[in-house]
């Protein structure tokens, strides 16, 4: 029963609820721009991360890395000239 008193108070507190004004200045805009940008890098750095691991744990190379590892401008320190 007390729970039913108290939705019932919580709709009629919603239906008799005004609308509230609100004000954000620039520099709370900004904040909320640059909160969001550093959240999207931040998500993607670590995606990249991940994605790495991962690969290193399976022993999958992309390409871009075979590629890197074949560039014929580092000297090879193996190699007899």
């Amino acid at each position: 029963m007390r729970e039913i008193t108290k939705i019932v108070k919580f709709a009629g507190g919603l239906w008799l609820a005004r609308a509230l004004f609100a004000y954000l200045d620039p520099g709370s805009g900004s904040l909320i721009v640059q909160l969001l940008l550093a959240i999207i890098v931040g998500l993607l750095a670590t995606l990249r991360l991940w994605k790495a691991r991962l690969l290193a744990l399976f022993g999958i190379r992309s390409g871009q890395e075979e590629a890197d590892d074949d560039d014929p401008a580092e000297p090879r320190l193996n190699e007899q000239a």
